[in-house]
């Protein structure tokens, strides 16, 4: 069997373990907590995702296709990356602290607040998915991602049969983030011993290229992760942290099944890194539109269904508490087809050296998309939230595809059905 099909069968046993435990625990912690307290985590935990970009100055991405083209090069890549995540994390963790103590009214909101931005420490300076996945041995990533979510989920629940506080509940995602850090770190020291002084050697010329190339992705990401938290903080700041609770709930369904799609991304933009050597460039389009295909296929039909029968959902696990979730998840479910759609435009243009592109295209969007929130949220409350998400997202997916390379990525995207059709070697 493929090598690339038993990858994307890994990482999809971990996407699907996750999503489903994750669901399942938020919406009881939710249940539990309350629409404000809920709103509490969340509006933390969508912090941490603007700050993640900055810390991570798009390593991810550099470092992948790297290691999937020079694996030891990869190596001295991924050891400079974590030296420089390091850096900017406490730089950014401490004026976030700082600047919590005026931007909180109570002494739980600043701890709950200051034990996840701390804590996001194990999510933001972990660079071992990326080597697993580069080398298509995402089996080890779901080993110690399902393990840590065992650990996290008893916690959770633990907690809410011994009536805990918001503040333990927080502490739990930190100590899932770090038990899922320390097996892969344990993982990739083993994988790589006959030449672990590749990873540990120190490069300025790796350092200065993380940075240099870096910094156009690090706010290509960062403006990807304020549109798509944007609202969030927004509602938080413009209205108040139940409406943040409620939005959270509808986010936690519509993106609860973009496991799938991810997951096929992640494995077969391997195949497309091969590709883009070759010096065949129908090869390299081929696999383009299936992966295209692929992720909206995938995407659309669970978002259907949950558009559908949003309100029966948000009633059944949620509650009565939760009612208005309904009418934002109506929303959501389309802004997260389109999410997809756009994670693997972001990809493929990375492969193809499109950093300067990303950054102006990501800037203007997450501009948009500030300003739009600032002008629907008074009139629409949470429905203009998602509104406002839901017309960036279209933008950067696929509309301003446009302007990149005359247009090359959105006729790929466009003409992507045609790549069901025969045609050369499958991704991998």
């Amino acid at each position: 069997m493929n090598k690339a099909l038993i990858n994307t069968a890994w990482i999809l046993g971990e996407k699907v373990m996750l999503a489903l435990a994750g669901i399942f625990i938020t919406v009881y912690v939710a249940r539990y907590l309350g629409p404000s307290e809920f709103g509490l985590i969340s509006l933390a935990l969508a912090i941490v995702a603007l700050i993640t970009p900055m810390v991570k100055m798009g390593g991810d991405n550099v470092v992948f296709n790297r290691l999937a083209r020079n694996r030891q090069s990869g190596l001295l890549l991924m050891a400079a990356s974590t030296r420089v995540r390091a850096i900017n994390f406490i730089i950014i963790c401490v004026l976030l602290t700082v600047g919590a103590w005026f931007y909180f009214d109570t002494p739980k909101q600043r701890l709950v607040f200051s034990i996840i931005i701390w804590g996001s420490f194990f999510t933001t300076n972990e660079v071992y998915s990326v080597f697993f996945n580069s080398s298509l041995d995402s089996k080890f990533n779901t080993v110690a991602q399902n393990i840590a979510l065992g650990i996290g989920v008893a916690l959770k629940f633990a907690f809410i049969k011994l009536g805990a506080t918001v503040g333990f509940f927080a502490a739990a995602n930190i100590v899932q983030w770090a038990v899922s850090y320390f097996i892969k770190q344990h993982l990739f020291r083993k994988k790589t011993r006959d030449i672990a002084h590749t990873f540990k050697a120190r490069s300025r010329r790796h350092s200065r290229h993380i940075v240099q190339v870096g910094i156009p992705l690090a706010i290509s990401s960062l403006s990807i992760a304020l549109y798509t938290r944007t609202d969030q903080i927004m509602l938080g700041s413009m209205l108040d942290e139940t409406h943040v609770g409620w939005y959270s709930a509808a986010l936690t369904l519509s993106q609860g099944w973009m496991m799938f799609p991810m997951a096929l991304m992640t494995s077969w933009m391997v195949g497309i890194n091969h590709a883009a050597r070759n010096t065949d460039p129908s090869v390299f389009e081929h696999r383009i539109r299936r992966l295209f295909l692929a992720v909206f296929v995938v995407a659309v039909i669970p978002a259907t269904l949950m558009g559908i029968f949003r309100v029966e959902l948000i009633d059944m696990l949620y509650g009565e508490q939760y009612a208005p979730a309904a009418a934002a998840l109506g929303v959501t479910v389309i802004s997260s087809v389109f999410s997809v759609l756009g994670t693997s435009a972001f990809n493929v243009i990375t492969v193809m050296g499109g950093y300067s592109f990303l950054l102006k295209k990501m800037l203007f969007v997450s501009a948009l998309n500030i300003v739009l929130n600032y002008l629907l949220i008074p009139h629409y409350g949470l429905v203009g939230a998602a509104m406002s998400t839901l017309i960036a997202e279209i933008l950067s997916a696929v509309v301003l595809n446009l302007f990149y390379r005359r247009g090359r990525v959105l006729r790929l995207q466009l003409t992507a059905f045609m790549g069901a059709r025969s045609a050369p070697a499958p991704a991998g």
